[in-house]
């Protein structure tokens, strides 16, 4: 299921492709315009959904001419208040369905004719990431301290721990294995980890 929605708002930085910062487009010029519409994906950054799972895709094309058409497997998408910009911001939505793969096919043109293609492929995540605690002991300070990893096929996206009352989300890259080492003041603590798509596990640590 596709449908398009008219997106609003600053266009983020991160491109799942290899195209310049959108920071930098609007500097940028191309003399006779020879060249067709720059085209990126800005969400979801993982590329996973999970099935069932509605995700709205955001980007943005950027054209001296002017933008005037994105399309997703031929439907059009460009929002009318954007059609025409120089920097124009397009968004849509997916519905996830069983499988393991999908590939969207995304088209930006410009005022001109000129057509840049790329292909955005979708992956099903259908599994929780893992979460495996190596080691819980008791500092000298009293402080529960706890080592462990998180790992998921796609990406892990967070792990929080979670004591009494407070939740504290670790400063961690993302990946699909991310190891950790926390200290708390409690006795027991529930560590989480959550993946791209919002699957989650956890697990209770104490000595």
């Amino acid at each position: 299921m596709l449908r398009a929605f008219k997106g609003k708002g600053r266009v983020l930085a991160l491109s799942l492709f290899l195209v310049p910062a959108v920071s930098l487009l609007s500097s940028c010029s191309r003399s006779g315009d020879a060249m067709a519409p720059l085209l990126g994906i800005t969400q979801p950054r993982s590329g996973a959904i999970s099935e069932g799972q509605k995700v709205t895709v955001t980007g943005y094309a950027f054209d001296d001419s002017g933008v005037a058409s994105v399309r997703v497997d031929g439907k059009e998408v460009l929002p009318t208040d954007q059609a025409g910009k120089k920097l124009a911001q397009f968004g849509f939505l997916v519905e996830a369905q069983k499988g393991g793969e999908v590939e969207l096919k995304v088209e930006a043109e410009d005022a001109n004719g000129q057509v840049r293609k790329l292909t955005l492929p979708l992956t099903l995540d259908t599994q929780k990431p893992k979460l495996v605690i190596e080691r819980v002991e008791m500092t000298e300070d009293k402080l529960l301290r706890i080592v462990g990893k998180a790992t998921d096929d796609v990406e892990v996206d967070r792990v929080v721990v979670k004591y009494g009352k407070t939740f504290s989300r670790l400063p961690l890259p993302k990946g699909k294995e991310v190891s950790f080492m926390i200290q708390v003041p409690a006795k027991s603590a529930t560590v989480i980890a959550v993946d791209a798509v919002g699957q989650r596990v956890e697990k209770l640590a104490k000595p």
